[in-house]
């Protein structure tokens, strides 16, 4: 009788939805037996979305199931894969449920091809073959939403922005400061000089979860990268302790790079603070963190240069890997992304495995710097190798753009974790890191502008603190950014509708919005295309734009638009100020709902990121003293 059931016999059942019949297949009843591996239990295209529910062994931790489909043009493309997350385990089985109810309407679905499962640790891949015809069913599929009207219209710099950022005491980027070189080189028993520790919250801190007592490679270089801006614009005085710390983390890195421990090479996403590597299970290997770290240190390695350093104190401690394994790593980093490219990482976040945009963005830049800087080195070999690699990554670059729904991809492959909208703020955050000042997806580009505009947007209907236009003196607040709209991330485990704003993420748009102003300024001129007029339509609608016209510097339209980009830049600042605490202690998020403070305690990359903001705030302002004022605070050693 079991065995009947378990056959393809598709017992089709109806549920209403919206007064609208659902047609659901079922294929199977009962979980699969010992071995199977997976096996599909349910589906329906339904109103637009694929609902599907499938039977997954639990032989290891880290699993990625996906389920492959034709679109509407009956063709099988990266995008037309869905990613299916664990739903709940089966009693007295070793079966899981796993599901996804994902909206395809726009690339449309006729056809489930297979469903392939991945048991990762083992090195495992179970697969079924499906070839299941798929009808839509229930109330018909939506339309792809237009933009928002603006609920506000900021223009230029605001003085409490100025005021709140100032270098002096008590001000925010003063206490970003302190802050963050409290976690450069923490006094933490045993952590290694030149590690970083990701925020204040683990078994060291007052605050023990989430534990984030972690050296991770992004954001070390990341915060090193803040470092290495405060050296270049150093007076002597206070140069020198900054360039210790770098030469300090060049030697941390070079470090992680030879541990005997290492599971995927140098895709190794986090050490322990005596930098050892975590080998527990997590999300690796991460493709970003070699390309990071490399171009961190070779900027540092051209600001020395400059201050009067020895070329051979270059080679000895910050590049030449092939004579100095172990001191330094520059070459190591570059050559493993030169090989490693192709190869799909898990994200920034540490949640998916595939191509991301954000992770080619800084290995492109990686690789074009490194290609500049090899020669510099006499090393043409390694040179030559480098810029092969990056010619052929920027061809893959285009890819990422999708004309359907205007907007760059987070990533070139299937909907993982239920992002059906395909926006993440990782987006911006490629074009703030990743852009190497050639053109290619800079801050003016139209495919930008027009990803930039949907997902900071997308978070107005998200987060109830949106709501919240602006603060008791009547300045604007734009709304808070996190990390992707279906985020359920609430700073120390998941929730249905968990997912906050992030202190990084908003920072990060506010440092877009002052970027693209100076690069406005620098360009001189502003064209407006079918693509990015909508952006512009939003942020700077008084500029009345017409698309397919050019607007000069002593245009109407341009002054406006420039105008109403710092004056979005600040009001991005303006909602970090407003949910920040009294103190001036930045955490991981802002809890969705009441704005307070969660998640990791002093997290160490929002500090690195509202600098950066302020860094290109006071570029946009022709502030040229402010990042020398601030490295003129200099540090002291932790103890």
């Amino acid at each position: 009788m079991e065995t009947i059931m378990r056959k393809f016999l598709a017992l089709a059942f109806a549920a209403t939805v919206y007064g609208q019949t659902c047609q659901v297949t079922t294929v199977a009843t009962t979980p699969p037996a010992t071995g199977t591996g997976v096996e599909l239990s349910s589906y329906s295209y339904c109103g637009g979305s694929l609902n599907v529910s499938v039977y997954i062994e639990n032989v290891n931790y880290n699993k990625v199931v996906s389920l492959y489909y034709t679109n509407a043009q009956n063709q099988s493309t990266p995008l037309s894969v869905i990613s299916l997350g664990y739903q709940n385990s089966i009693a007295n089985t070793n079966y899981e449920t796993w599901g996804a109810n994902t909206p395809v309407y726009i690339d449309g679905v006729t056809e489930l091809l297979n469903l392939t499962y991945q048991a990762v640790d083992i090195g495992q891949t179970y697969t079924q073959i499906l070839d299941l015809a798929v009808t839509a069913s229930g109330p018909p599929a939506p339309t792809l939403p237009s933009p928002p009207k603006p609920y506000a219209t900021p223009n230029d710099f605001q003085n409490t922005i100025t005021k709140w950022l100032a270098v002096e005491d008590g001000s925010e980027s003063e206490i970003a400061f302190t802050r963050m070189f409290l976690n450069i080189q923490p006094a933490i028993p045993g952590a290694v000089n030149g590690t970083v520790v990701a925020a204040r919250s683990g078994p060291s801190y007052d605050q023990k979860e989430p534990d984030y007592e972690y050296d991770w490679v992004r954001d070390s270089s990341l915060t090193m990268e803040v470092v290495n801006t405060l050296y270049a614009a150093a007076p002597k005085k206070t140069s020198a302790v900054y360039e210790q710390i770098l030469f300090n983390y060049a030697a941390a890195r070079a470090m992680e790079q030879t541990d005997p421990g290492l599971q995927t090479g140098l895709g190794e996403p986090k050490f322990y603070l005596n930098n050892t590597i975590f080998t527990g299970p997590w999300g690796r290997p991460q493709g970003d963190g070699p390309a990071t770290a490399a171009i961190t240190l070779i900027e540092f390695a051209i600001a020395y240069l400059a201050n009067g350093g020895s070329i051979t104190t270059v080679k000895s401690r910050i590049y030449d890997s092939t004579a100095h394994p172990d001191a330094a790593p520059v070459q190591k980093d570059l050559l493993f992304v030169a090989s490693n490219w192709t190869s799909s990482s898990f994200d920034l976040w540490e949640e998916e495995s595939s191509d991301h945009f954000y992770t080619r963005m800084v290995q492109r830049r990686a690789l074009l710097q490194g290609a500049a800087f090899a020669t510099k080195m006499g090393d043409s070999t390694t040179s030559s190798i480098l810029s092969a690699a990056a010619t052929a990554l920027t061809a893959t670059l285009s890819q990422f753009w999708d004309p359907n729904r205007q907007i760059l991809l987070y990533e070139y492959g299937p909907v993982l974790r239920d992002k059906s909208s395909y926006l993440d703020i990782a987006v911006i955050l490629g074009v703030i890191h990743g852009y190497n000042n050639d053109g290619v997806y800079g801050y003016t580009n139209d495919q930008v502008l027009s990803s930039a505009l949907q997902i900071s947007t997308s978070f107005i209907t998200v987060y109830p603190i949106a709501a919240t236009h602006k603060d008791a003196s009547g300045h604007t607040l734009a709304p808070p950014i996190g990390r992707y709209p279906e985020d359920v991330y609430n700073g120390v485990g998941t929730a249905t509708d968990g997912g906050n704003p992030w202190y990084l993420a908003t920072a990060a748009m506010a440092q877009f919005m002052y970027s693209a102003s100076s690069s406005y300024t620098a360009e001189k001129t502003l064209s407006v295309t079918s693509t990015s007029k909508p952006f512009f339509d939003y942020y700077a609608p008084n500029a009345k734009v017409i698309a397919g016209q050019t607007y000069n510097k002593n245009s109407k339209a341009f002054k406006e638009i420039v105008s109403a980009l710092n004056g979005w830049g600040d009001a991005y600042m303006q909602t970090i100020r407003y949910y920040t605490p009294a103190n001036g202690h930045l955490s991981e998020e802002m809890d969705r709902t009441s704005g307070v403070p969660v998640g990791a305690a002093d997290l160490t990359w929002s500090y690195a990121s509202l600098l950066t903001a302020s860094f290109a705030r006071a570029e946009a302002k022709g502030d040229k003293q402010f990042v020398r004022k601030l490295a003129d605070l200099g540090v002291m050693p932790n103890t």
